[in-house]
C-alpha cells in the first residue's frame, strides 16, 4: 500500500518550490534529474506514489510519472509507451 499521504504533502513541497520560481535557475535536465532523485527516494524507499507527487507537475518537469522517461510528449502525465501508443523513441 502506498503512503498516499507522504506522496499528497511532497507534491504540496513541489507546489511550493514552483511557486517560489525555485526552479527557474536551473535547466530541464537538471531539474528532471533533482526530481527523479527525490521520486527514488520517496518511491523506493519510503513507498510513495510518483503520479500523486508529480500531479499537476508532469509537464513542467517532462517526466512520465508512470516510467519517469524525459519527454515532453505527455498526455495526463504519461508519455507515449505508458500510454499504449507505442515507443515514445
Amino acid at each position: 500500500m502506498s503512503d498516499h499521504s507522504g506522496s499528497r504533502m511532497l507534491n504540496s513541497i513541489l507546489g511550493l518550490f514552483y511557486r517560489e520560481k525555485l526552479f527557474d535557475n536551473l535547466e530541464l535536465e537538471k531539474r528532471q534529474k533533482l526530481i527523479k532523485e527525490v521520486l527514488q527516494i520517496a518511491c523506493w524507499r519510503h513507498d510513495c506514489n510518483s503520479g500523486e507527487i508529480l500531479d499537476g507537475y508532469t509537464d513542467y518537469f517532462e517526466i512520465c510519472y508512470s516510467c519517469l522517461s524525459s519527454t515532453p510528449d505527455l498526455q495526463e502525465g504519461l508519455c507515449q509507451k505508458c500510454r499504449g501508443e507505442g515507443s515514445s523513441e
